[in-house]
């Protein structure tokens, strides 16, 4: 009996170990796959951050010229203005990270700027440099370069609002393979294709459901696929939910 009762509590120790063994592996793991996310996401930054900033800045032209009021006299002088503006703001896309207080300030000086509008009309050409202005914000947000600060006691997220922005996303075979294929590097819409097996409309649909969500994004309206900083924060919470209730 004495026997048994010291193999049972050499075996109760061994269990413990393991346990704290697996642990410390999960948590060593965990580690290096962030490591990994980092270093994919800074690639990223470095390879696209100029295509990024060229993108941004000229369809900032293309909408200033063809939206702004055409018949006013001081067209010329305010969109270069304007551009100016979102030319400065723009080259925080090659930049690793900005800060929220940066951002405010920005937005304080567009709102200053709305004060000294001499016109009504004005109000068309400043609503377009906003449009264009937060459009940035949103790329950087998708690239980690600029995230928004938020006390979790602060938040009231419903229900309904988490399963259209997270759950509904995620829940279909083809958009986690989509996310899980980005997750190492672009794709374009044909290498897509043949990981999924799904064509055309099919695959548009799949698409656009996590662009929507802000998980991937598309480097220019005919450019490859890329996974964002929420996507990859996302994958990496299922994977980690997965492994722990499986």
């Amino acid at each position: 009996m004495e026997n048994v009762s010291a193999n049972s509590d050499d075996m109760k120790e061994i269990k413990e170990e393991l346990s704290k063994l697996n642990i410390r592996l999960n948590q060593f793991i965990e580690k290096s796959n962030q490591q990994h996310v980092e270093l994919v996401i800074d690639e990223i930054k470095k390879k696209y951050s100029d295509v990024f900033y060229n993108d941004i800045l000229n369809e900032s032209k293309f909408c200033l010229e063809n939206n702004m009021i055409s018949d006013c006299e001081l067209k010329s002088s305010c969109y270069k203005t304007l551009l100016g503006i979102l030319n400065n703001s723009a080259k925080n896309l090659k930049e690793n990270k900005i800060s929220q207080d940066k951002i405010i300030t920005i937005r304080k000086n567009l709102e200053n700027l709305k004060e000294k509008l001499p016109y009504e009309k004005c109000s068309v050409c400043y609503s377009e440099t906003v449009k264009l202005f937060e459009k940035q914000i949103d790329l950087m947000k998708n690239l980690g370069i600029y995230s928004e600060n938020y006390e979790k006691n602060e938040l009231n997220v419903s229900e309904k609002e988490i399963i259209t922005s997270l759950l509904e996303p995620i829940s279909n075979k083809h958009r986690l393979l989509i996310l899980k294929s980005l997750m190492a590097e672009t794709k374009t819409f044909s290498d897509i294709s043949k990981i999924t097996g799904l064509k055309a409309g099919n695959l548009l649909f799949h698409l656009k459901k996590l662009q929507d969500s802000e998980m991937i994004m598309q480097r220019s309206d005919r450019g490859d696929y890329m996974i964002t900083k929420r996507g990859i924060d996302v994958l990496n919470g299922i994977l980690g939910i997965y492994g722990k209730v499986f």
